[in-house]
Protein backbone atom coordinates (compact mmCIF):
# COMPACT_ATOMS: atom_id res chain seq x y z
CA UNK A 1 0.00 0.00 0.00
CA UNK A 2 2.57 2.52 1.03
CA UNK A 3 4.33 2.07 -2.87
CA UNK A 4 0.98 4.02 -3.91
CA UNK A 5 1.42 7.26 -1.67
CA UNK A 6 5.37 8.24 -2.43
CA UNK A 7 4.58 11.47 -3.72
CA UNK A 8 1.87 12.54 -1.33
CA UNK A 9 3.24 15.15 0.68
CA UNK A 10 3.47 17.76 -2.57
CA UNK A 11 6.29 20.52 -2.53
CA UNK A 12 4.46 23.57 -1.99
CA UNK A 13 5.90 26.71 -3.39
CA UNK A 14 4.63 30.64 -3.10
CA UNK A 15 3.89 31.75 -6.90
CA UNK A 16 6.15 33.53 -9.04
CA UNK A 17 3.77 36.58 -8.49
CA UNK A 18 4.24 37.21 -4.56
CA UNK A 19 7.58 35.34 -4.83
CA UNK A 20 9.51 38.53 -4.20
CA UNK A 21 7.51 39.69 -1.38
CA UNK A 22 7.46 36.69 0.36
CA UNK A 23 10.82 35.52 0.04
CA UNK A 24 12.12 38.61 1.69
CA UNK A 25 9.47 38.09 4.59
CA UNK A 26 10.35 34.43 4.83
CA UNK A 27 14.48 35.22 5.55
CA UNK A 28 13.06 36.00 8.55
CA UNK A 29 14.16 34.30 11.65
CA UNK A 30 17.82 33.53 14.01
CA UNK A 31 18.93 30.72 15.97
CA UNK A 32 19.13 31.92 20.16
CA UNK A 33 22.60 30.22 20.52
CA UNK A 34 25.69 31.53 18.33
CA UNK A 35 27.45 27.95 19.10
CA UNK A 36 25.47 25.34 18.66
CA UNK A 37 25.43 20.89 18.06
CA UNK A 38 22.35 18.98 18.76
CA UNK A 39 21.23 15.19 17.61
CA UNK A 40 18.41 13.94 17.57
CA UNK A 41 16.10 10.95 16.62
CA UNK A 42 13.17 10.90 14.15
CA UNK A 43 11.16 8.64 13.01
CA UNK A 44 9.62 7.57 9.57
CA UNK A 45 5.81 7.67 9.03
CA UNK A 46 4.39 6.61 5.76
CA UNK A 47 8.17 6.90 4.33
CA UNK A 48 8.42 10.63 5.79
CA UNK A 49 10.57 12.11 8.10
CA UNK A 50 8.72 13.44 11.51
CA UNK A 51 10.26 14.80 14.22
CA UNK A 52 8.96 16.26 17.48
CA UNK A 53 9.63 19.92 18.55
CA UNK A 54 8.66 22.31 21.27
CA UNK A 55 5.95 25.29 20.90
CA UNK A 56 5.58 27.32 24.42
CA UNK A 57 6.45 24.36 26.08
CA UNK A 58 4.26 21.63 24.63
CA UNK A 59 5.46 19.11 21.98
CA UNK A 60 4.14 18.33 18.54
CA UNK A 61 4.77 16.71 15.30
CA UNK A 62 6.23 18.22 12.17
CA UNK A 63 7.02 16.66 9.21
CA UNK A 64 10.70 17.63 7.52
CA UNK A 65 10.13 18.99 4.46
CA UNK A 66 13.25 21.06 2.41
CA UNK A 67 11.07 21.43 -0.74
CA UNK A 68 8.26 23.37 1.35
CA UNK A 69 7.95 26.43 3.69
CA UNK A 70 7.19 26.35 7.13
CA UNK A 71 3.45 25.34 7.52
CA UNK A 72 1.24 24.88 10.46
CA UNK A 73 -2.21 23.32 11.09
CA UNK A 74 -5.57 25.09 11.11
CA UNK A 75 -5.94 23.26 14.27
CA UNK A 76 -2.33 24.43 15.69
CA UNK A 77 -3.02 27.59 14.79
CA UNK A 78 -5.95 28.10 16.82
CA UNK A 79 -4.86 26.33 19.59
CA UNK A 80 -1.72 28.51 20.35
CA UNK A 81 -4.07 31.52 19.63
CA UNK A 82 -0.74 33.19 16.69
CA UNK A 83 -1.29 36.35 15.13
CA UNK A 84 -1.77 36.43 11.26
CA UNK A 85 0.70 38.97 9.79
CA UNK A 86 -0.51 38.78 6.26
CA UNK A 87 -1.81 36.43 3.05
CA UNK A 88 0.10 35.17 0.02
CA UNK A 89 -0.97 32.84 -2.78
CA UNK A 90 0.24 29.37 -2.61
CA UNK A 91 0.75 26.78 -4.96
CA UNK A 92 1.35 23.38 -4.59
CA UNK A 93 2.69 20.78 -7.00
CA UNK A 94 -0.62 19.72 -8.62
CA UNK A 95 -0.97 23.02 -8.97
CA UNK A 96 -4.13 23.38 -6.91
CA UNK A 97 -3.90 26.75 -5.89
CA UNK A 98 -5.17 28.80 -2.31
CA UNK A 99 -4.90 32.31 -0.24
CA UNK A 100 -3.05 31.17 2.69
CA UNK A 101 -2.30 33.31 6.08
CA UNK A 102 0.66 33.45 7.47
CA UNK A 103 2.06 33.76 10.96
CA UNK A 104 5.31 33.79 12.99
CA UNK A 105 6.37 31.09 15.48
CA UNK A 106 8.52 33.56 18.59
CA UNK A 107 10.22 29.81 19.34
CA UNK A 108 10.28 26.59 18.05
CA UNK A 109 12.67 23.92 19.34
CA UNK A 110 14.43 21.29 18.08
CA UNK A 111 16.41 19.32 20.58
CA UNK A 112 18.57 22.38 22.61
CA UNK A 113 18.43 24.22 19.63
CA UNK A 114 15.98 27.39 19.60
CA UNK A 115 14.82 28.91 15.97
CA UNK A 116 13.67 32.01 16.94
CA UNK A 117 10.72 34.47 14.77
CA UNK A 118 10.60 31.90 12.03
CA UNK A 119 7.58 32.42 9.37
CA UNK A 120 5.17 29.83 8.67
CA UNK A 121 1.84 29.38 6.57
CA UNK A 122 -1.81 28.33 8.00
CA UNK A 123 -2.86 25.49 6.03
CA UNK A 124 -5.72 22.61 6.45
CA UNK A 125 -3.57 19.80 5.92
CA UNK A 126 -6.35 17.84 7.55
CA UNK A 127 -8.40 18.58 4.21
CA UNK A 128 -6.71 15.42 2.04
CA UNK A 129 -7.68 12.40 4.13
CA UNK A 130 -4.26 10.83 3.78
CA UNK A 131 -2.41 13.95 5.28
CA UNK A 132 -4.32 13.82 8.12
CA UNK A 133 -3.65 10.17 8.47
CA UNK A 134 -0.41 11.08 9.57
CA UNK A 135 -1.37 12.90 12.31
CA UNK A 136 1.23 16.05 12.31
CA UNK A 137 0.78 19.07 13.56
CA UNK A 138 2.77 20.85 11.01
CA UNK A 139 6.13 21.10 8.56
CA UNK A 140 9.45 22.33 9.11
CA UNK A 141 10.37 23.76 5.97
CA UNK A 142 14.21 25.14 4.47
CA UNK A 143 13.12 29.13 5.39
CA UNK A 144 13.87 27.79 9.37
CA UNK A 145 16.54 25.41 8.44
CA UNK A 146 18.80 27.49 6.49
CA UNK A 147 19.66 29.09 9.92
CA UNK A 148 21.77 25.99 10.60
CA UNK A 149 23.49 23.30 8.69
CA UNK A 150 21.63 19.70 8.75
CA UNK A 151 23.04 16.30 8.60
CA UNK A 152 21.08 13.36 7.99
CA UNK A 153 21.70 10.02 8.98
CA UNK A 154 18.77 8.04 7.37
CA UNK A 155 19.79 4.48 8.48
CA UNK A 156 20.41 5.24 12.26
CA UNK A 157 17.29 7.94 11.98
CA UNK A 158 19.24 10.56 13.32
CA UNK A 159 19.63 14.20 12.91
CA UNK A 160 22.57 17.00 13.94
CA UNK A 161 22.10 20.44 13.75
CA UNK A 162 25.14 22.88 14.35
CA UNK A 163 26.45 26.25 13.12
CA UNK A 164 29.95 24.71 12.23
CA UNK A 165 30.57 21.54 10.31
CA UNK A 166 33.47 20.53 10.98
CA UNK A 167 31.77 19.08 14.29
CA UNK A 168 30.68 16.60 12.47
CA UNK A 169 34.14 14.49 11.52
CA UNK A 170 33.08 14.09 7.86
CA UNK A 171 35.27 12.18 5.79
CA UNK A 172 37.77 14.12 3.57
CA UNK A 173 36.48 12.22 0.21
CA UNK A 174 32.99 13.77 0.13
CA UNK A 175 30.13 13.56 -3.24
CA UNK A 176 30.14 17.34 -3.30
CA UNK A 177 27.62 19.77 -5.96
CA UNK A 178 26.20 23.50 -5.20
CA UNK A 179 23.12 23.83 -4.12
CA UNK A 180 21.09 26.98 -5.38
CA UNK A 181 18.78 28.85 -2.59
CA UNK A 182 15.25 29.41 -4.17
CA UNK A 183 12.19 31.30 -2.76
CA UNK A 184 12.00 30.45 0.95
CA UNK A 185 15.59 28.71 0.63
CA UNK A 186 14.64 25.79 -0.96
CA UNK A 187 17.73 24.10 -2.58
CA UNK A 188 17.75 22.77 -5.75
CA UNK A 189 21.40 20.98 -7.31
CA UNK A 190 22.03 20.40 -11.46
CA UNK A 191 22.50 16.94 -12.43
CA UNK A 192 22.95 15.48 -15.88
CA UNK A 193 20.47 12.81 -16.91
CA UNK A 194 21.36 10.42 -19.72
CA UNK A 195 23.92 12.68 -20.81
CA UNK A 196 21.80 16.02 -20.37
CA UNK A 197 22.35 18.45 -17.92
CA UNK A 198 18.86 19.29 -15.95
CA UNK A 199 19.09 22.61 -13.48
CA UNK A 200 16.71 23.47 -10.39
CA UNK A 201 16.15 19.93 -9.39
CA UNK A 202 14.79 20.26 -5.65
CA UNK A 203 16.20 18.66 -2.56
CA UNK A 204 13.25 17.32 -1.46
CA UNK A 205 12.68 15.61 1.77
CA UNK A 206 9.09 15.60 2.14
CA UNK A 207 9.14 13.37 -1.41
CA UNK A 208 9.41 9.65 -0.29
CA UNK A 209 9.88 8.83 -3.62
CA UNK A 210 11.94 10.25 -7.02
CA UNK A 211 9.94 12.99 -9.53
CA UNK A 212 13.52 13.13 -11.41
CA UNK A 213 11.89 14.72 -14.72
CA UNK A 214 9.53 17.46 -15.33
CA UNK A 215 6.91 16.57 -18.17
CA UNK A 216 8.62 18.20 -20.45
CA UNK A 217 12.16 16.99 -19.99
CA UNK A 218 10.79 13.95 -20.10
CA UNK A 219 9.05 14.22 -23.26
CA UNK A 220 12.31 16.02 -24.72
CA UNK A 221 14.45 12.63 -23.26
CA UNK A 222 11.64 10.48 -25.30
CA UNK A 223 12.25 12.32 -28.72
CA UNK A 224 16.09 11.82 -28.36
CA UNK A 225 15.39 8.41 -28.03
CA UNK A 226 17.50 8.49 -24.28
CA UNK A 227 14.40 7.17 -22.48
CA UNK A 228 13.26 4.38 -24.57
CA UNK A 229 10.49 2.12 -22.49
CA UNK A 230 8.00 3.67 -19.88
CA UNK A 231 5.06 2.80 -18.48
CA UNK A 232 2.01 5.23 -17.85
CA UNK A 233 -1.33 6.23 -16.15
CA UNK A 234 -4.18 8.62 -15.04
CA UNK A 235 -4.75 9.99 -11.69
CA UNK A 236 -6.24 12.63 -9.31
CA UNK A 237 -3.18 14.09 -7.75
CA UNK A 238 -3.32 15.55 -4.56
CA UNK A 239 -0.91 18.55 -2.35
CA UNK A 240 -2.09 20.39 0.45
CA UNK A 241 -5.33 22.38 -1.31
CA UNK A 242 -7.18 19.09 -2.39
CA UNK A 243 -7.22 16.75 -5.56
CA UNK A 244 -6.78 18.08 -8.98
CA UNK A 245 -8.35 16.91 -12.11
CA UNK A 246 -7.41 13.75 -13.88
CA UNK A 247 -3.92 13.87 -15.32
CA UNK A 248 -1.37 11.76 -17.22
CA UNK A 249 1.47 10.41 -15.11
CA UNK A 250 4.44 8.33 -16.35
CA UNK A 251 7.23 5.27 -14.62
CA UNK A 252 10.98 5.26 -16.26
CA UNK A 253 14.13 4.22 -15.36
CA UNK A 254 16.98 6.34 -15.94
CA UNK A 255 19.80 4.80 -17.70
CA UNK A 256 22.65 7.29 -15.76
CA UNK A 257 22.46 9.87 -13.37
CA UNK A 258 24.74 11.89 -12.67
CA UNK A 259 25.41 14.69 -9.27
CA UNK A 260 28.87 16.26 -9.08
CA UNK A 261 30.91 13.60 -10.07
CA UNK A 262 29.30 10.56 -8.66
CA UNK A 263 27.44 7.85 -11.37
CA UNK A 264 23.96 6.28 -10.44
CA UNK A 265 22.94 3.94 -12.96
CA UNK A 266 18.91 2.55 -13.64
CA UNK A 267 17.29 4.62 -11.32
CA UNK A 268 13.57 4.49 -10.76
CA UNK A 269 11.83 7.66 -11.24
CA UNK A 270 8.14 8.74 -11.61
CA UNK A 271 6.91 12.15 -14.08
CA UNK A 272 3.84 14.23 -12.55
CA UNK A 273 2.27 16.32 -14.85
CA UNK A 274 2.70 19.87 -13.36
CA UNK A 275 5.12 18.88 -11.18
CA UNK A 276 8.84 19.87 -11.33
CA UNK A 277 12.32 17.71 -11.18
CA UNK A 278 12.43 16.47 -7.51
CA UNK A 279 14.90 14.28 -6.22
CA UNK A 280 13.29 12.66 -3.45
CA UNK A 281 13.88 10.34 -0.26
CA UNK A 282 13.86 7.23 -2.40
CA UNK A 283 17.75 8.32 -3.36
CA UNK A 284 18.90 10.24 -0.22
CA UNK A 285 18.07 7.47 1.82
CA UNK A 286 21.38 5.47 0.26
CA UNK A 287 23.95 8.21 1.81
CA UNK A 288 24.41 10.04 4.80
CA UNK A 289 23.40 13.90 3.63
CA UNK A 290 24.83 17.03 4.34
CA UNK A 291 22.95 20.57 3.88
CA UNK A 292 24.68 23.80 4.48
CA UNK A 293 22.98 26.60 3.22
CA UNK A 294 25.56 28.95 4.15
CA UNK A 295 28.51 27.56 1.77
CA UNK A 296 25.61 26.51 -0.75
CA UNK A 297 26.48 22.80 -0.76
CA UNK A 298 25.33 19.39 -0.39
CA UNK A 299 27.77 16.58 0.84
CA UNK A 300 26.82 13.01 0.72
CA UNK A 301 28.74 10.08 1.99
CA UNK A 302 27.18 6.31 0.43
CA UNK A 303 26.20 3.87 2.57
CA UNK A 304 24.51 1.54 0.03
CA UNK A 305 24.43 1.67 -3.91
CA UNK A 306 21.35 3.89 -5.32
CA UNK A 307 19.90 2.62 -8.76
CA UNK A 308 20.01 -0.63 -9.76
CA UNK A 309 16.06 -0.44 -9.90
CA UNK A 310 13.16 -2.40 -10.92
CA UNK A 311 9.44 -1.35 -11.03
CA UNK A 312 6.56 -4.14 -9.92
CA UNK A 313 3.39 -3.00 -8.89
CA UNK A 314 -0.21 -4.34 -8.77
CA UNK A 315 -0.94 -1.52 -10.96
CA UNK A 316 -3.41 0.86 -9.19
CA UNK A 317 -3.89 3.47 -6.41
CA UNK A 318 -6.61 4.57 -4.17
CA UNK A 319 -8.39 7.16 -2.52
CA UNK A 320 -10.96 7.86 0.42
CA UNK A 321 -14.06 9.76 -0.34
CA UNK A 322 -17.51 10.10 2.04
CA UNK A 323 -17.25 6.90 3.78
CA UNK A 324 -16.18 4.77 1.07
CA UNK A 325 -12.75 3.57 -0.95
CA UNK A 326 -12.11 3.88 -4.83
CA UNK A 327 -9.82 3.03 -7.45
CA UNK A 328 -7.69 6.10 -8.41
CA UNK A 329 -4.81 5.51 -10.78
CA UNK A 330 -4.32 2.55 -13.27
CA UNK A 331 -1.31 1.61 -14.53
CA UNK A 332 -1.35 0.77 -18.70
CA UNK A 333 -0.17 -2.96 -18.91
CA UNK A 334 -0.58 -3.58 -15.53
CA UNK A 335 -2.36 -6.50 -13.90
CA UNK A 336 -5.03 -4.00 -12.23
CA UNK A 337 -6.03 -2.51 -16.59
CA UNK A 338 -7.07 -5.38 -17.17
CA UNK A 339 -10.03 -5.57 -14.81
CA UNK A 340 -10.54 -2.44 -12.81
CA UNK A 341 -11.56 1.53 -13.81
CA UNK A 342 -10.92 4.42 -12.37
CA UNK A 343 -14.05 5.34 -10.01
CA UNK A 344 -14.82 1.56 -9.32
CA UNK A 345 -16.06 1.43 -5.57
CA UNK A 346 -14.09 -0.82 -3.26
CA UNK A 347 -15.73 -3.10 -0.93
CA UNK A 348 -13.12 -5.08 -0.04
CA UNK A 349 -9.81 -6.45 -0.25
CA UNK A 350 -8.57 -9.84 0.23
CA UNK A 351 -10.05 -10.38 4.10
CA UNK A 352 -10.08 -6.44 4.34
CA UNK A 353 -14.00 -4.62 4.20
CA UNK A 354 -13.15 -1.05 2.26
CA UNK A 355 -16.74 -0.27 2.16
CA UNK A 356 -19.14 2.66 4.66
CA UNK A 357 -15.91 2.52 6.69
CA UNK A 358 -14.42 5.94 9.45
CA UNK A 359 -11.54 7.92 8.47
CA UNK A 360 -10.00 6.28 11.51
CA UNK A 361 -10.70 2.84 9.79
CA UNK A 362 -9.64 3.76 6.59
CA UNK A 363 -6.55 5.53 8.21
CA UNK A 364 -5.35 2.41 9.64
CA UNK A 365 -5.59 0.32 6.37
CA UNK A 366 -3.70 3.16 5.09
CA UNK A 367 -0.87 3.05 7.34
CA UNK A 368 -0.43 -0.92 7.59
CA UNK A 369 0.78 -1.44 4.22
CA UNK A 370 -0.92 -4.87 4.30
CA UNK A 371 -1.01 -5.89 0.74
CA UNK A 372 2.63 -5.41 0.54
CA UNK A 373 3.63 -9.16 0.19
CA UNK A 374 0.04 -10.51 -0.76
CA UNK A 375 -0.17 -12.50 -4.28
CA UNK A 376 -2.63 -12.47 -5.96
CA UNK A 377 -4.95 -10.07 -4.58
CA UNK A 378 -8.26 -11.02 -4.55
CA UNK A 379 -10.55 -7.57 -4.79
CA UNK A 380 -14.16 -7.09 -5.16
CA UNK A 381 -15.81 -3.94 -6.79
CA UNK A 382 -18.63 -2.14 -8.21
CA UNK A 383 -19.44 -0.60 -10.99
CA UNK A 384 -22.77 0.26 -12.82
CA UNK A 385 -24.38 -1.41 -9.92
CA UNK A 386 -22.70 -4.84 -10.61
CA UNK A 387 -20.16 -6.63 -8.18
CA UNK A 388 -17.28 -8.00 -9.28
CA UNK A 389 -14.45 -10.12 -8.17
CA UNK A 390 -10.69 -10.08 -9.57
CA UNK A 391 -7.44 -11.64 -8.94
CA UNK A 392 -4.78 -8.82 -9.43
CA UNK A 393 -1.18 -10.25 -9.47
CA UNK A 394 2.63 -7.92 -9.17
CA UNK A 395 3.68 -7.44 -12.51
CA UNK A 396 7.36 -6.38 -13.43
CA UNK A 397 6.71 -3.39 -16.01
CA UNK A 398 10.13 -1.77 -16.29
CA UNK A 399 13.53 -3.53 -15.68
CA UNK A 400 16.98 -2.00 -15.54
CA UNK A 401 18.80 -1.83 -18.73
CA UNK A 402 22.11 -3.65 -19.28
CA UNK A 403 25.00 -0.19 -20.06
CA UNK A 404 27.82 -0.80 -22.07
CA UNK A 405 30.76 0.55 -20.33
CA UNK A 406 32.26 3.58 -22.08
Amino acid sequence: MKTIIKLLIATILLSSCASSKIDKILKQGNVLQNDFKSTIPFKYVNGWIVLEVGIQNKTYNFLLDTGSSNLITKELYEELNFEVLGTEEIKAINSTINSTNYTKISNIKIGNIDFQQTIAGIVDLNKVVEIGCTKIDGFIGSNLMRKAIWDFDFKNQLITITNDEEKLNLPENTITSKIFIGTAGIPSISLKINGKKILNNVVDFGNAGTNLLRIDYFKKQLDKELIKKYVKGKQKAFGGFGRSENKPFYHTIIDEMKIGNHTVKNLFTSVQSGSGNNLGLAFFKNYRVILNWKNKKIKMIEITRAGNDSYKTYGFSILYKEKNVYVNSIIETSSASDFLKQGDKILSINDTNYSDITEQQYCDIWRSGTLKNTEPLNITVIRDGKEFTFDIIKKELLKKRRIANK
